[in-house]
């Protein structure tokens, strides 16, 4: 009966983070609403004029996929981005296909250069694992199939239809909210392992659907969720290992597919190691045990010999499913090696190591909005408390004891690498790189519940702590779902910062200065024919004395009263963005123009 009881109360979790995953998964997609703010009074080009105006640029085998064809110089100081019909054309193109997410066009553009009929499966970006763009494109033909969206070879119809575009972030975004379902069970399945109570674990999976760092992956079509979900399950499976029981296989199957989903998994192969060192230890103390207790049972162990074999042959399955899944990185390291370097300097040029007090401000800050104050401060907590209590029972060799060492070691080596990681690369990132903490906050989540578990007593006090943690973590995880459900409708706070600037910049010959390249994610839609708009990366303000002149940046949090800023911002999350738009007389400011979210 308690065994009913409990499938049951999974049955219904992983319903309600159903909803909390694919609520709001239309949001931001490319429409044919930015048109009026795009051409004004101009008469709107179709997809044909706009493929000629803009024909795409030479293939070049050696460019990666995500590496721009024509790039603006950030150094060269102001540039205007309009200044031509092919300028405006590339411009319109981003407005008809591209998302709100700066990324998530990143695996089409991948997909859209292979081609199937003739042999060539090379992504020819390897940012993103082929465990990811694969199934996207096979999960797009099998929904084309059953008609849910339309597969044309002609990109002009999909510049005059965006909506029909649009359809396939929704395939793959739910892709990535099924890994968030997968990982609200295994969140599940760790905490009832570590803490041998389904309540606990209950709760950690109520927490892991809720995180703001969780909801917003799921809502986004990228392979980072699913890579921590791997993580997860590498966990779950090579704990079983240290217990004496099969799993070191599929320990190992799944930290290669772990990588082979997103490179940045990387340190999860830590585990392979780490597994077998356990299981040793493990085999030399139960030894030692049944030895003082003249035990005649034999024990279930393992030589350090068949140890090392068997590291090794678990590196070699890891390895076999990354090459399998990522063949082209395998074939260009011996053949084409340009290709490779094409990405590896692409994303080189987005992360630079570097250990400052203001990186490790931002890190923290990026950590605690991920995973929501509460249940960070409480998972470090945790985490420390409960490594004083494991060293202080090490010699303790009963089954619940060495089922909580083996989980919560293996969970915590890659998660503490890939946070020292995440430390040594977060000054001067943008928000949105809270995405490569997830793994470290889904340690910290499952060291919060299980310390509450552990040294709050039963009873009220205990359920009152969960029920502190869920309520924290859901208001922080709500917010983000809001956004998200908000920027599935018209009005989202881009239309309405577009709005502001057609008014404050009403009539011809205005200037618009922006600090980040036109795109539907960075700025508002804007007037290219009668505006001129000046890209500045250094000032984002007007270099002269222009009569009629607007500023517009986006923010990570509103303006407003800090207390309030904090409780009600989502910095992570490209939904919902505020934008602040200026206007400006000369270099003055005239008005503080008002902030739309």
């Amino acid at each position: 009966m308690k065994r009913r009881v409990e499938v049951s109360l999974l049955i219904a979790m992983l319903l309600a983070s159903a909803g909390v995953f694919f609520a709001g998964i239309r949001w931001g997609l490319p429409s044919r609403d930015a048109d009026p703010f795009l051409f004004g009074n101009h008469p709107v080009w179709t997809g044909r004029e706009i493929a000629k105006l803009a024909p795409p640029g030479r293939e070049d085998p050696g460019r990666a996929a995500d590496v721009s064809e024509k790039p603006i110089d950030r150094d060269a100081g102001p540039v205007v981005v309009n200044s031509t019909d092919e300028d405006r054309a590339r411009i319109v193109r981003r407005y008809r296909l591209m998302s709100h997410q700066p990324d998530e066009f990143t695996t089409f553009a991948a997909l859209a250069r292979m081609n199937p009929r003739r042999g060539d499966l090379d992504p020819r970006m390897y940012k993103y694992g082929g465990l990811w763009v694969y199934p996207v494109g096979a999960l797009l033909k099998v929904a084309a199939g059953l008609r849910l969206i339309e597969l044309r070879p002609d990109m002009t119809w999909y510049l005059d239809h965006p909506e029909a575009f649009g359809r396939f972030y929704v395939v793959a975004r739910a892709y990535s909210a099924c890994w968030g379902l997968l990982g609200v069970w295994a969140t599940y399945a760790l905490v009832r392992r570590i803490a041998g109570d389904f309540r606990a674990a209950l709760v950690g999976a109520a927490c892991f659907a809720l995180m703001p760092v969780v909801v917003n992956a799921a809502h986004e079509a990228k392979p980072h969720l699913a890579g921590a979900v791997l993580m997860l399950l590498a966990v779950l499976a090579a704990s079983r290992y240290v217990e004496r029981r099969r799993g070191w296989i599929a320990a190992a199957l799944l930290c290669g597919a772990a990588v082979a989903m997103v490179p940045s998994a990387l340190p999860v192969m830590l585990v392979i190691p780490a597994m077998f060192v356990l299981r040793l230890w493990g085999n030399a103390a139960v030894s030692q045990s049944r030895t003082d207790s003249l035990d005649p049972q034999p024990s279930p162990t393992i030589k350090s010999s068949d140890g090392i074999f068997r590291t090794i042959l678990a590196f070699a399955l890891a390895g076999a499913v990354f090459v399998v899944t990522n063949p082209f990185v395998a074939i260009h390291a011996v053949h084409n090696r340009e290709v490779l370097q094409s990405n590896v300097g692409n994303s080189a040029a987005f992360y630079k190591p570097g250990l400052t007090a203001n990186g490790l401000a931002h890190a923290a800050l990026l950590i605690g909005e991920g995973g929501s104050l509460l249940l960070t401060t409480a998972g470090l907590l945790g985490a420390v408390s409960l490594g004083v209590r494991a060293w202080k029972l090490r010699r303790a060799q009963s089954e619940a004891e060495q089922r909580r060492r083996a989980a919560g070691l293996l969970l915590a080596i890659p998660a503490l690498v890939i946070a020292g990681a995440f430390v040594l690369f977060a000054a001067g990132q943008p928000t949105d790189y809270a995405r490569f903490a997830l793994p470290f906050d889904l340690f910290l989540l499952i060291e919060a519940v299980v310390a509450v578990a552990t040294f709050i007593p039963g009873g009220w006090r205990r359920g009152l702590s969960y029920g502190l943690l869920i309520a924290s973590t859901g208001y922080a995880g709500h917010l983000y779902l809001h956004d998200f459900v908000r920027d599935s409708s018209p009005d989202t706070t881009r239309m309405q910062a577009a709005a502001e600037i057609r008014g404050k910049l009403s009539g011809g010959n205005g200037v618009l200065i922006t600090p980040i390249e036109p795109a539907p994610w960075s700025m508002p839609p804007a007037n290219l024919f009668e505006w001129k708009i000046l890209f500045d990366a250094k000032s984002g303000t007007p270099l002269g004395p222009f009569n009629n002149a607007v500023s517009v940046s986006p923010l990570d949090v509103a303006p407003g009263p800090p207390a309030l800023k904090r409780l009600t911002s989502t910095p992570i999350s490209w939904a919902g963005e505020p934008f602040e738009v200026t206007s400006f007389v000369g270099n003055k400011s005239r008005e503080n123009g008002g902030t739309s979210r």
